[in-house]
C-alpha cells in the first residue's frame, strides 16, 4: 500500500471538518447540491487494488434508503450468479458523506456509496471518489446525458441510477392540452376562470423565487452559469443578455401569479395545496408530488416545459444520483463488476417498480414513452435540461441567485438584480479560494 502524504492527511481532515460544516449550515441549497472540501489530494494516493473478480470475494455497499430494497435484490442475484458477497448497509447520503470522510482514510469505509452527480468534481479532486471503468455494454444501457453529468475530466466517477427534473404538471379537467409555446402559456394564465379574486392567476404556479426552479428560464434565454460547459468559474454567464431575457420572463410570471408565490420558503406548500384542491391549471414540480395528486384524485398530466419566445424549451435543472467508487475501496475490481451487473437493461423495470424513481436506463425510457405519460414527459424534458454544476464553485451561486429571483417578485430590474448576484458570486468564489 502506498504511504499517505502529510498533504493528503491534512486534506482529508479538512474534508471531514467541511462535511460537518456543510451539514450544519447549507440549508439554502437543494439537498443534492451539497459539496465538501477543497482541491487537494490526487486520486493516485488511494489504496492499490488487491483482488480480482474471481468469486468468493466481498464488497461493502452503502445504499440510500430509497434504493435499499432494490440494491438488496440485485445483491442477491449477483451473489447467486458469481459466488461473491455484498455486505449491504442502509445509509442516507448526507450521513454517508460524513462517515466516508472519516471512515474511508481509516480503512473502514465502503467500496461503493450513494452520491449525487454534482459532487463528482469536488470528491474526485480530493481523492474521495475513484474513477470507474464500466464496460462498453454497461455504458450503452445508461442515458447519455446521465453519463456526461457523472463524468469529470474524462473519467466516470458515479454510475447513475436515477434522475430528477421538474416537469409541467397540469390538471386535465382545467387544461386539456398543455401549452407548447410562451403565447399558449399566457393564454392559459389569462383565462378568466383562473382569476384568483384579483390576487393573480391560478393558471400557472411555480416557485420562481427558488433558483432551482427559475434557472430553466435563464438557460433557455441564453444565460449559463460558468464557462467551458460549467467548468470555468472565472467566466460567469448569469448576467449576460440571454440571462436578462430569461429573468425578464420570470418577472413577467411573478406579476401574473398570486402574491404569495413570491416567498420561496412557503410557495411549494401553497402551490401543492391549491393544486390538490383542484384550483390550479398548471404547476412546475418534480415527480415526487405524484402520490399527493393520486391521493387527491386529481386528473393530472405531465409534459415538458413550454418554449420561450426565442423558441428554446425552458431547460430545467436535472440531477442524477447513483453509486460512486470510494477512493479507499478495498475491492475496486469486484465493485466494478457489481456495477456492470446492476445497470443491465433487464433490471430497469424492477428499479422503477421498487423505488418509484425514474431509472437512468435508455431502453426503459424508450420502451415506456409511448404507454407511460410520466416517462414520455421525462424523456422529452431531460434532453433539454441542464445538469447541476459538478464543481464546488457551483455552491457559491445559490444564495445570490435566490435573492436575485426573489427581488423580481417585488419589481426589481432584471439586469440590476443579476449584476448584483454576479458580484456576490465573484466575491464568494474569491473567499472560497482565499489562501489556497
Amino acid at each position: 500500500m502506498k504511504r499517505m502524504s502529510m498533504k493528503r492527511i491534512a486534506a482529508l481532515l479538512a474534508s471531514a471538518a467541511l462535511v460537518l460544516t456543510t451539514m450544519v449550515g447549507c440549508t439554502q441549497s437543494p439537498p443534492s447540491e451539497s459539496g465538501t472540501g477543497a482541491n487537494t489530494a490526487p486520486i493516485s494516493d488511494a489504496p492499490e487494488q488487491t483482488n480480482s473478480p474471481t468469486g468468493g470475494g466481498t464488497i461493502s455497499v452503502w445504499a440510500e434508503p430509497s434504493c435499499y430494497a432494490w440494491v438488496q435484490e440485485m445483491a442477491a442475484k449477483w451473489e447467486e450468479e458469481t459466488g461473491n458477497h455484498v455486505e449491504l448497509t442502509e445509509m442516507p447520503m448526507v450521513d454517508g458523506d460524513y462517515k466516508h470522510a472519516l471512515d474511508g482514510p481509516a480503512g473502514l469505509g465502503p467500496d461503493l456509496m450513494a452520491g449525487p452527480h454534482n459532487d463528482v468534481g469536488d470528491k474526485s479532486t480530493q481523492g474521495m471518489y475513484a474513477p470507474i471503468k464500466l464496460s462498453d455494454e454497461a455504458l450503452s444501457c445508461i442515458v447519455p446525458a446521465a453519463v456526461d453529468a457523472c463524468t469529470f475530466e474524462d473519467n466516470l466517477y458515479l454510475v447513475p441510477l436515477y434522475m430528477r427534473t421538474n416537469l409541467l404538471i397540469y390538471n386535465k379537467d382545467l387544461v386539456p392540452t398543455p401549452p407548447d409555446t410562451w403565447d399558449e402559456l399566457l393564454a392559459v394564465i389569462n383565462d378568466p376562470k383562473f382569476d384568483n379574486n384579483g390576487d393573480g392567476s391560478l393558471g400557472f404556479l411555480c416557485n420562481l423565487g427558488d433558483f432551482y426552479n427559475s434557472a430553466g428560464f435563464i438557460w433557455a434565454g441564453g444565460g449559463y452559469m460558468y464557462g467551458n460547459n460549467n467548468t470555468d468559474p472565472s467566466e460567469i454567464g448569469l448576467n449576460n443578455e440571454g440571462a436578462v431575457e430569461g429573468a425578464t420572463r420570470v418577472k413577467e410570471l411573478f406579476g401574473l401569479m398570486p402574491k404569495g408565490m413570491g416567498d420561496r420558503t412557503t410557495a411549494n406548500d401553497l402551490m401543492l395545496g391549491l393544486f390538490t384542491e383542484g384550483k390550479v391549471g398548471m404547476m412546475v414540480r418534480g415527480t415526487d408530488v405524484i402520490p399527493s395528486l393520486v391521493e387527491a384524485n386529481i386528473n393530472y398530466g405531465l409534459a415538458r416545459m413550454p418554449k420561450l419566445p426565442n423558441g428554446n424549451v425552458i431547460a430545467n435543472y436535472s440531477g442524477f444520483t447513483g453509486m460512486a467508487m470510494s477512493g479507499f475501496a478495498h475491492e475496486p475490481e469486484l465493485a466494478t463488476e457489481f456495477l456492470n451487473f446492476i445497470v443491465q437493461d433487464q433490471f430497469a423495470a424492477s428499479f422503477a417498480e421498487k423505488t418509484g424513481l425514474i431509472p437512468c436506463n435508455q431502453k426503459y425510457l424508450d420502451d415506456n414513452s409511448s404507454s407511460n405519460e410520466t416517462i414520455k414527459a421525462f424523456n422529452e424534458q431531460i434532453s433539454y435540461s441542464v445538469p447541476m454544476v459538478k464543481i464546488i464553485e457551483g455552491n457559491q451561486t445559490w444564495d445570490p441567485m435566490h435573492a436575485a429571483m426573489g427581488s423580481l417578485a417585488t419589481g426589481a430590474d432584471p439586469k440590476e438584480a443579476l449584476d448584483t448576484a454576479v458580484k456576490q458570486i465573484e466575491d464568494n468564489i474569491a473567499s472560497l479560494h482565499a489562501g489556497q
